[in-house]
């Protein structure tokens, strides 16, 4: 019985392997890989970080467009394609598969991908315009940009046998780390795989029921009722197998994350941890306790965080989106205000000044100041 499922399963992954993979039997390169310290952003404002590029903000039209140089690639021999982005996503942020072909140079195609944290990736294989040969990628990004965006590299994978075959075992056993902040479920990070494992096993078992019903057949006996359930038994260990594997795994990376450690210890520790940096600064600065806090941001995620991070003082965060920005003698004198990443108020250091995008002005002292990213003032 071990037998027969062994070649079922083997069966299986071989007919999934073909059902992914083109003509060719070897991929000369097996992968074209472009690290993001090459790229460049034409839309937005990015900078590089050592091997990635971090896409801080979205150009003016709320577009962010990451561009990694490569040099042409047939289409059909590289259908699967991977953004390596090393943050998770927020919400109001949309990703686009962006390409342009040698044979229409005038012409942009796009895809839409679907991502919610670790490597993006998307199989062109059945998309009509991912044809001829390809000479520019990027990657857009639309909506909201609440956090920046961390791109590690980019990679067009062959889609050759070996390399189809590769892909499939390489992302069953890779671990979809969640950050120790996530629930994971046995469907979470297998959308994008070649050949998701639970597919791969069900049709290994159905092929070795078929198989256990074709003989019986032929024998003219009864089809062997615990032979079916050892093999439903066999295919239900070997996927349950992976799922513990991922709970002990993560098990074990959230205790060395965040055991033993104090709670700014372990905030910092967390993926929000830029952002708990910046409330940090704006908790233990020197100034008045117990009045207002105005933590104003065009990102509500950002604004969101700092806020929750700085209770139980008396805080409020936003506007919302589209909201105006407060206006001056909606202020009273006392008010700590926190402008980060705002562009309905700017602080004026050398006038001592709130200055509102229309020209009414405040008084204030200033208490934090880091660029005209980031300030925080009391109000006069």
């Amino acid at each position: 019985m071990a037998a027969l499922f062994a070649a079922s399963l083997v069966a299986a992954f071989a007919i999934a392997v073909a059902l992914n993979a083109g003509p060719r039997l070897h991929g000369t390169p097996a992968s074209i890989d472009v690290p993001g310290s090459a790229m460049h952003a034409p839309k937005g404002r990015a900078r590089v970080e050592g091997s990635t590029i971090v896409l801080n903000a979205l150009g003016a039209d709320g577009v962010g467009l990451i561009v990694a140089p490569v040099a042409a690639f047939d289409a059909d021999e590289y259908s699967r394609v991977t953004w390596h982005i090393a943050s998770e996503a927020a919400r109001g942020t949309d990703l686009l598969m962006v390409w342009r072909t040698r044979e229409q140079p005038a012409r942009t195609h796009t895809a839409s991908i679907d991502w919610s944290r670790g490597p993006a990736t998307v199989d062109l294989s059945r998309d009509p315009d991912w044809s001829g040969s390809i000479q520019g990628v990027a990657l857009a990004v639309r909506g909201q940009l609440p956090v920046p965006l961390a791109i590690a590299g980019f990679s067009a994978r062959s889609n050759a046998w070996d390399a189809t075959a590769a892909d499939t075992v390489g992302q069953w056993l890779e671990w979809p780390r969640t950050g120790g902040r996530m629930m994971v479920t046995q469907m979470s990070d297998e959308a994008r795989h070649v050949a998701p494992i639970l597919a791969v096993v069900a049709a290994g078992v159905a092929l070795g029921v078929a198989f256990l019903i074709f003989r019986a057949r032929r024998r003219s006996e009864p089809v062997a009722a615990w032979a079916i359930a050892a093999l439903f038994l066999a295919g239900w260990l070997v996927v349950d197998l992976r799922w513990q594997t991922i709970l002990w795994r993560q098990h074990a990376a959230t205790v060395a994350q965040f055991a033993g450690k104090s709670l700014d210890e372990q905030y910092m520790a967390d993926v929000d941890a830029p952002i708990f940096d910046v409330a940090r600064k704006i908790r233990d600065a020197k100034r008045a306790r117990g009045g207002r806090i105005l933590v104003l941001s065009d990102s509500a995620h950002l604004g969101t965080r700092v806020g929750w991070f700085l209770y139980p003082e008396n805080v409020f965060y936003g506007p919302r989106p589209r909201d105006p920005a407060p206006a001056p003698d909606r202020l009273r004198p006392g008010d700590q205000v926190v402008l980060l990443l705002f562009r309905g108020i700017q602080w004026d250091a050398t006038r001592g000044m709130l200055v509102w995008a229309d020209g009414r002005t405040r008084a204030a002292r200033e208490i934090l100041s880091d660029g005209p990213d980031f300030a925080m003032v009391e109000v006069l």
